[in-house]
C-alpha cells in the first residue's frame, strides 16, 4: 500500500514539474525573442562563432522521476546566463560531463553557492 502511495506522489510531482517547465520555457521563449538571446542561440551554432558557442545556463530546478545517472535536458529548468568559448570546459577542473545528445553536449559545474549548478550546453 505504501509503495502505491509513493508512486502516486512521484507521478503528481512529475506532472507538476512538467507543467511548470512548460510554463517557464514558454515565457522564456518569448523573453528570449524580445531580448535577442534566441538570435544568439541560433548564431552560436555557426562554425564562425565557435568562440561564443557554449551557452552557460543557471539550473533553477532538477527533477528526475527515477534516480538513474542518465540525465536529459528535459530534467532541468534553466535560465540563460551567458555565452563562452567551449575552451571553458578544459580551463576549469571542476566541470563534469552530464550527457550528450545528437546536437549538444552538456556539462555541469558547481557554482560555488552550495547546491546551485551551471549547465554548459555546447553545440556539436
Amino acid at each position: 500500500m505504501l509503495r502505491n502511495g509513493f508512486l502516486l506522489v512521484r507521478l503528481v510531482q512529475l506532472f507538476a514539474f512538467k507543467l511548470l517547465r512548460l510554463v517557464v520555457t514558454s515565457f522564456q521563449s518569448v523573453y528570449w525573442q524580445l531580448n535577442g538571446t534566441a538570435r544568439q542561440v541560433c548564431e552560436a551554432d555557426r562554425p564562425e562563432n565557435y568562440e561564443r558557442s557554449a551557452q552557460i545556463l543557471d539550473v533553477r530546478l532538477i527533477f528526475k522521476f527515477v534516480n538513474f545517472l542518465l540525465f536529459r535536458m528535459e530534467d532541468f529548468i534553466c535560465t540563460h546566463n551567458r555565452f563562452v568559448s567551449p575552451q571553458y570546459v578544459f580551463d576549469n577542473d571542476n566541470i563534469n560531463l552530464m550527457f550528450v545528445t545528437d546536437t549538444h553536449a552538456a556539462f555541469c559545474e558547481p557554482s560555488g553557492k552550495g547546491r546551485n549548478y551551471y549547465l554548459l550546453k555546447i553545440m556539436t
